[in-house]
């Protein structure tokens, strides 16, 4: 009882708190291999202080050309606790940056999270990214949409599903180097559901809605 209570807490919180960042919002040139490594989460009481809960989470990219990149990402907190969390995913660049208009691209995502045969959720994702490239190592500065779609019928502990469309606008930052990339993303997740009656203290600019996310992540390319 007690591990599927664990595996409802983190079904939970990967509908209400989204917890990776986004995923090469600028895809790798073709030919190119990244190794992501990503830390952070919503923002939590504890105590006295406010932290963002430690979601860990590693993905591995490769730019199948210089607008499309394929990547899969696995959770590895969810991991320590028995549940498999995965995201095969790819970004595509649909229009390149002409100085002041940005580029854009789009994520299209498959979650998927199983403990076993009779606990597993699955959850179609679309993002929606616009980014500015500056300066001579193309740091690039972005904002965009996540959108998470929960297409059952029922939630954990066996509630009706009355939101089945999930968003979280977010704003991020990206400096690149030859072979490393640093980022920074923050996010309002999920505004339009309440955060009431919820066993974790989410912080969040929106009174009793939604919460704020802050990531840090790194990226080996190579």
């Amino acid at each position: 009882m007690r591990i599927n209570y664990l595996f409802y807490f983190f079904i939970i919180s990967t509908i209400f708190t989204a917890c990776a960042p986004s995923h090469f919002v600028k895809p790798l040139e073709k030919k190119q291999h990244a190794a992501n490594i990503a830390l952070g989460g919503p923002l939590i009481k504890y105590g006295t202080a406010t932290i963002p809960v430690p979601f860990l989470t590693a993905t591995y990219g490769y730019g199948i050309d210089s607008t499309l990149t394929g990547f899969a990402s696995v959770n590895i907190t969810s991991a320590l606790y028995q549940n498999a969390q995965i995201e095969i995913g790819a970004s595509k660049r649909l229009l390149k940056q002409n100085k002041y208009f940005p580029a854009i691209s789009i994520n299209p995502v498959l979650n998927f999270i199983y403990h076993d045969k009779k606990t597993y959720k699955f959850y179609p994702q679309f993002d929606l990214n616009f980014y500015w490239e500056y300066g001579r190592k193309e740091n690039f500065f972005y904002v965009g949409l996540d959108n998470w779609f929960d297409l059952s019928a029922k939630k954990a502990f066996d509630k009706k599903q009355q939101n089945h469309w999930i968003y979280s606008p977010m704003m991020g930052h990206t400096f690149s180097g030859k072979k490393w990339n640093f980022n920074v993303e923050a996010k309002i997740i999920a505004p339009n559901l309440s955060n009431k009656n919820i066993v974790v203290d989410y912080q969040t600019p929106l009174k009793n809605n939604g919460a704020m996310g802050i990531y840090f992540s790194c990226t080996r390319k190579f």
